[in-house]
């Protein structure tokens, strides 16, 4: 049927990521087809429909088939249409990433409504996202550089979530933070508060939740919201700080789900202007190939591996065993039998 709300095409990029994990868990080429299908509608849509994260995992999926199957789907048309958000009536309207500075908070990357009380970013969105857009780099690397900043952003700005890392002014209930130890998250982050609280007239950004406006009763302290919080283990298994503030080691394969993964990938971007200098850490003789630029980083090193990375730009190193011989295979690079490097 259809009633008040709105068709959410971008469900077919969820088909596509599921229907190809089980093609690479089980080795069935209908799951496969119907992954290539389901990519296909998600990227005939002629605007965009985006809504939550199911795009981000058809991006990732689009990205995949690209470097695995030979597809030539346009990864750059679906990232876009998350970034620049949904613009149709048709679709969930106003939803996309926020790129503003709310009061004195920097809000950058965090996701939701980009038109709600002029924005409204929600915990779990602006996390999930990580999940599918950072492996996808590995396979489309002419990314990294994008995602990389974007990880940056959207890191920085979800500690606003946590009721110990904003200002009790600039939070619903700030005689109720000590409440979770710092644990458990607010659901959301508005630019304006809409619940007319007279104490926070003029506050920007507001950290907030739904849950009395939607369930007449509902205790105010459903606004910290373990739905929201759970999944912040994603940001757990990927993001890694350097001994450089602001630099990121981001790791590619940790959710990077049915794929080999033989060898560790990070993802690194340096947002100053000049060169920096961060260490990777190993008890074995390594190389370190980059990916994007083609070269070495390292070889044969132990212990406190110093990369140099210069300014505003991204690295997508690969960790292999010092010695190991690399070769060219049409567009990919292999380690042995393993593919490293796609395009």
């Amino acid at each position: 049927m259809r009633n008040n709300i709105p068709w959410q095409q971008d469900a077919a990029g969820g088909h596509a990521w599921v229907l190809y994990s089980a093609y690479k868990k089980f080795g069935d080429k209908r799951y496969m087809q119907g992954a290539e299908s389901a990519t296909r509608a998600l990227v005939n849509q002629k605007e965009s429909r985006f809504y939550e994260i199911l795009m981000a995992f058809g991006a990732y999926t689009a990205a995949r088939l690209n470097a695995e199957q030979g597809t030539n789907y346009n990864v750059t048309s679906l990232l876009n249409n998350i970034f620049d958000g949904c613009q149709s009536k048709d679709g969930r309207y106003g939803w996309g990433v926020i790129a503003e500075k709310w009061g004195d908070y920097d809000v950058y990357g965090l996701q939701g409504s980009i038109t709600d009380g002029g924005g409204y970013a929600f915990f779990m969105n602006s996390v999930a996202m990580a999940w599918p857009l950072v492996p996808l780099v590995k396979y489309e690397p002419q990314y990294a550089r994008a995602i990389g900043k974007y990880m940056l952003n959207v890191v920085n700005a979800s500690r606003l979530f946590y009721p110990d890392q904003i200002d009790e002014k600039n939070q619903w209930l700030p005689e109720l933070k000590d409440l979770t130890s710092g644990i458990i998250g607010y659901e959301g982050l508005r630019k304006a508060d809409d619940l007319n609280n007279p104490t926070m007239k003029g506050i920007s950004p507001v950290a907030i939740g739904d849950g009395p406006k939607w369930v007449a009763g509902q205790p105010k302290e459903s606004m910290f919201s373990l739905y929201s919080t759970s999944i912040s283990g994603v940001f757990g298994a990927i993001v890694n700080k350097t001994g450089v503030e602001g630099i990121l080691a981001l790791d590619c394969n940790a959710t990077d789900f049915y794929a080999e993964n033989k060898f560790p990938v990070y993802l690194y971007y340096n947002p100053y202007e000049e060169t920096k200098i961060v260490t990777y850490l190993s008890d074995n003789n390594i190389d370190l190939f980059d990916i994007i630029s083609k070269k070495y980083l390292a070889k044969g090193e132990r212990g406190n591996v110093s990369i140099s990375l210069p300014g505003r730009e991204a690295a997508l190193m690969v960790v292999l065993p010092a010695g190991t011989h690399l070769k060219k295979e049409g567009s990919k690079i292999k380690a042995g039998d393993a593919v490293i490097a796609f395009r």
